[in-house]
C-alpha cells in the first residue's frame, strides 16, 4: 500500500466557493495534499464528453477532502476543476478516491 502513496508526488492546494460576505462568494484554500494527475487517453474523453489534451484523471488518499466544483492549483500554477469524484474505488487492497479534472488554464 505504502508503494501506491509513493506516486502521490503532485501537490495540489484544493479551493472551494464560500460565501466571504452577504451574497459575495470566493473561493477559499479548504488543504493542500499530495495526489497522481494522469491526463485520460482521448478514446476515454470522448466517451465522457470531455475536453481533449484538457481532461484529467486525479487519484488521491480515499479522506481527501474534495468535492465537484472545487478548484486544484498545482506546483506550476496550472488551474484545474473538479467535474466528477468517485468514491471510493479499490485497486487491490488500496482504497483511493479518483476525480475528473479540466484544465482551466
Amino acid at each position: 500500500m505504502t508503494a501506491l502513496l509513493n506516486l502521490f508526488t503532485n501537490k495540489i492546494v484544493i479551493s472551494r466557493l464560500s460565501e466571504v460576505s452577504g451574497n459575495k462568494t470566493a473561493y477559499s484554500t479548504v488543504t493542500s495534499e499530495y495526489v497522481n494527475i494522469q491526463r485520460m487517453s482521448d478514446e476515454k474523453v470522448v466517451n465522457i464528453g470531455g475536453a481533449i489534451g484538457k481532461t484529467f484523471r486525479l487519484y488521491c488518499e480515499e479522506d481527501t477532502d474534495i468535492q465537484k466544483g472545487d478548484k486544484l492549483v498545482d506546483e506550476d500554477g496550472n488551474e484545474y476543476k473538479v467535474i466528477a469524484v468517485a468514491t471510493p474505488a479499490e485497486l487491490g487492497n488500496f482504497i483511493h478516491k479518483e476525480c475528473i479534472i479540466n484544465l482551466v488554464k
